[in-house]
């Protein structure tokens, strides 16, 4: 079945449409947000992207609580070129995920009512300067 869909929803969708998207999985075509695809499918895609892009936006928040206490003028701004390369990559991937039919404001509401997650690693404590790299 395509890129594991999540089999426990029940589906009713057109046989035919879903045994014609899976020859296009197995062919290796490429699927484009407009082409239509199973709503698993694409629940599956939104979440993969929303998680990926919240842990753009998350991760840049260590980082950003040391750009005013770094050492010097050259790393504080290394810092603020890290955060800023890591909200464009979160707003990049909000931009892929509303193409499939979400808005940011759905994305980030999922965030907030525990309906999506991001990366955990980013609740690592950075008690340090040591702690940054």
């Amino acid at each position: 079945m395509y890129a594991q869909m999540i089999k426990s929803e029940a589906t009713q969708e057109d046989p035919e449409k879903l045994a014609a998207f899976q020859a296009r999985i197995d062919a290796g075509e490429k699927i484009e947000p407009k082409d239509w695809m199973p709503q698993g499918y694409r629940k599956t895609l939104i979440r993969q992207i929303g998680q990926h892009a919240h842990s753009e936006i998350v991760g840049q928040l260590p980082e950003g609580n040391w750009i005013t206490r770094a050492p010097t003028l050259e790393r504080k701004a290394i810092l603020l070129a890290k955060v800023q390369d890591e909200a464009g990559h979160g707003l990049y991937l909000y931009c892929a995920a509303e193409t499939l039919g979400v808005t940011r404001d759905e994305l980030t509401e999922m965030l907030l009512d525990g309906r999506m997650k991001y990366s955990s690693i980013f609740n690592y404590p950075t008690l340090t300067w040591a702690d940054m790299g």
